[in-house]
């Protein structure tokens, strides 16, 4: 199965590589998450997308290539409790199976990302290879959380550095400041930019803006807006972690200060 028309799942194919974004579930998030916005700014720019509330997505990769199947992140799992953890039973759906998974790319080690690899039985993904940038690994090592867990238990842990070469024309994009380690990818002209956004709505027309979640507010800041601005600048695809749906990959362009969403 190649994933057209099933609910939850949308598909993109750069260069030799069939790219499918998963829904692994949603949200809805407090106001408290950017509190550096003022209610009246947030409803606004709420409005303008047609939305009431600050809802985000939970999204997570299947890539298909010659060499095998990666995932990109694993999803929630039993972390956020029931509006989320589908990424084993739309793996199902397209046919793929635990065991058939060959790598896990991580973006970064938050719940919401590597909660899924994790299972009554213990690691979803026993067999797979686990990849992530060096800083992630450094940053998770010993601490009392589902990222610390990952770098303990992964059976074979890969530590890559920015630019990193993947094969079939993939390269690892470091993306500091949400996490140190936090990463995209590079997949010909598609990018997939992991937490860059959380929410579309509010931060794609002031890049500036950042969550609670942001281990360095300024530092992943100044990554947004780089790295935005290069999505335009090359007229890439993009894709994102928590980008809403059901259509997962976009253009972007330049609007005023920040940007806008621009459909393939």
């Amino acid at each position: 199965m190649d994933g057209a028309g099933t609910p939850g799942v949308d598909r993109f194919v750069s260069g030799e590589v069939e790219v499918l974004c998963l829904t692994d579930g949603s949200t809805v998030l407090p106001p408290e998450v950017f509190p550096a916005l003022d209610a009246d700014t947030r409803a606004a720019r709420l409005a303008a997308r047609g939305m009431e509330d600050i809802t985000t997505a939970f999204n997570a990769y299947v890539l298909r290539h010659a060499g095998g199947i990666d995932l990109v992140d694993t999803g929630c799992g039993s972390l956020v409790g029931e509006g989320a953890g589908h990424m084993v039973r739309l793996m199902a759906e397209l046919g793929i199976a635990p065991g058939d998974v060959d790598r896990i790319i991580f973006t970064h080690l938050h719940g919401d990302h590597v909660g899924g690899a994790f299972g009554d039985g213990g690691l979803v993904f026993p067999q797979a290879e686990v990849l992530m940038h060096r800083a992630e690994a450094d940053h998770w090592r010993g601490k009392d959380a589902p990222g610390g867990r990952m770098v303990a238990e992964a059976g074979r842990l890969v530590l890559l550095e920015d630019g990193a070469d993947l094969g079939h024309g993939m390269r690892l994009w470091h993306l500091p400041g949400h996490t140190p380690g936090h990463s995209g990818l590079r997949i010909g002209a598609l990018a997939i930019v992991a937490d860059i956004a959380h929410a579309e709505a509010l931060q794609l027309p002031d890049p500036n803006l950042s969550p609670t979640y942001d281990v360095d507010p300024v530092q992943a800041a100044e990554t947004r807006l780089a790295a935005l601005s290069r999505v335009a600048a090359e007229g890439l695809v993009w894709s994102g972690c928590h980008m809403l749906g059901p259509q997962k990959f976009a253009r972007l362009a330049r609007d005023g200060d920040g940007f806008a969403r621009v459909a393939l």
